[in-house]
Formats: C-alpha cells, sequence, structure tokens
C-alpha cells in the first residue's frame, strides 16, 4: 500500500518526546498558520525543497525495533494537514506501538476521525493564543470556531493530552496566558514552552529577549489555578 505522508526528520530514540516512553519521532512538514514566534520556519517556507524519507523505508525501520519502542511520536509542522496520515498510524499501530500526536487542533474533521479510531495514545496541542486574538497572532485565517471545536473535542476524549503555550514579550503575555488558563480551566496538564527568538519565522522578533527562568515562574502561578498540573520546558 502506498502512503503518501512527507517525513523530512526521523529521530530513532528519544527519551521525552512520549510522556514515560522511549519512541521514534518523526516530523512532517507543512502549517496553515504563520506565527511570527514559531521556531520551524523550515517546515513552512522550504518544505517543498526539503528532502522526504519514503514511508515504506520508515515502516521497515520500525517493524525489528516494535519490541524495544513503546511509542511514535509525530510532531510538525502541521500532521493533520495530510491526508495519508490516517493510513501511517494504521500501519504504526500493527506494530502495536503507541502514538502520540503534536497538532493545532484546528482541523476538527480529520482529528474526530482519529478518535474514533483510536489511532492516538497522546495529543500535545498547541495552543497559539486566547481565540479572541487567535488570527492576529498566527497571522493566517484560520477558522477560530474549528480551533474552539478540535480543542472541545479533545478535552471530551478519553485520550491522555496536555496543552503547551509559548509566551513571547510583546505578542503574549501575562493578560493571554490568563485568558488561555481560563479558557481551558479543569484540564489536567499545561506545558509553558520557552520562546526561541534565534529560529522564530519573524526576523525582526531574532532580537527579542525571551522570557527568563522568573518570568517564565510567573506565568506558571498565573496558569496553576486552573490545571492540574503546569510544567516550565527545561532549557
Amino acid at each position: 500500500m502506498s502512503i503518501e505522508l512527507p517525513v523530512v526528520g526521523y529521530r530513532k530514540l528519544s527519551v521525552y518526546d512520549y510522556p514515560g516512553g522511549l519512541c521514534a519521532a518523526l516530523t512532517v512538514p507543512g502549517c496553515n498558520l504563520r506565527c511570527p514566534h514559531c521556531p520551524h520556519m523550515e517546515l513552512v517556507h522550504h518544505q517543498l525543497s526539503m528532502e522526504k524519507i519514503p514511508v515504506v523505508d520508515l515502516l521497515e525501520s520500525l517493524y525489528p525495533r516494535a519490541g524495544f519502542l513503546d511509542a511514535v511520536t509525530l510532531t510538525g509542522g502541521e500532521p493533520l494537514l495530510h491526508r495519508g496520515l490516517p493510513d501511517f498510524l494504521r500501519e504504526v499501530k500493527m506494530l502495536r506501538l503507541k502514538l502520540k500526536l503534536d497538532t493545532n487542533a484546528s482541523k476538527p474533521r480529520i482529528l474526530g476521525r482519529l478518535l474514533e479510531k483510536r489511532l492516538v495514545d497522546y495529543l500535545s496541542i498547541r495552543v497559539v493564543a486566547p481565540l479572541s486574538r487567535y488570527r492576529e497572532v498566527s497571522r493566517s485565517r484560520v477558522r477560530v470556531e474549528a480551533v474552539r471545536e478540535g480543542i472541545h473535542m479533545v478535552r471530551r476524549s478519553e485520550v491522555p493530552h496536555e496543552f503547551t503555550v509559548t509566551p513571547v514579550p510583546g505578542i503574549l503575555e501575562t493578560q493571554d496566558v490568563l485568558e488561555i488558563s481560563r479558557f481551558l480551566a479543569g484540564s489536567r496538564r499545561l506545558v509553558i514552552k520557552r520562546f526561541d527568538p534565534a529560529h522564530c519565522m519573524e526576523p525582526s522578533l531574532q532580537d527579542t529577549e525571551p522570557y527568563g527562568d522568573k518570568e517564565l515562574a510567573a506565568l506558571g502561578d498565573v496558569a496553576a489555578p486552573y490545571f492540574s498540573e503546569v510544567e516550565i520546558e527545561k532549557q
């Protein structure tokens, strides 16, 4: 069977990309958002010229290691943009491996199919901004109601999940983190990511001083009442 899924990155072993397990980590290109602070510019602007790893080669590589690995993680970019994703997940499931998907949840139709077919075991949802500022911060015409639907779908599901947010001075600040936290109130886990100005999409942000440990800890305190667990990404 031919599966159309462009994979441009493959780490054969990761100890941190799947909670509590060893995994292989795959990266797919393309995204429907244009967030200025995104650290993956090449996956958006240079995806056509990036060398792709054939899916058949990936599966052949995973097969003999299925007894050693616990899971496979797919990140991007935005994996939900690719039609071949469900077929690929089914193939991985046949190896008895768990699957983690990193997504912005803006494609609720395909996300719902993955949840219905039980093709995902863990979800990490990137929350770009409060819904009231989603288009502004993402610099895209994404349907905000689709994002809302996708997030609600994840929260209603029985699939373990986390939400992530990346505070950026001048773009996503304390009030934004508070608004996001209130929207997600009652969720189990929030991960506060560190802004990396050296690799961001918008060149004008490369001189921006990112929040330090104290500022991130203070933002964690703002979010803490609304989640069971708040984690600050390690350096």
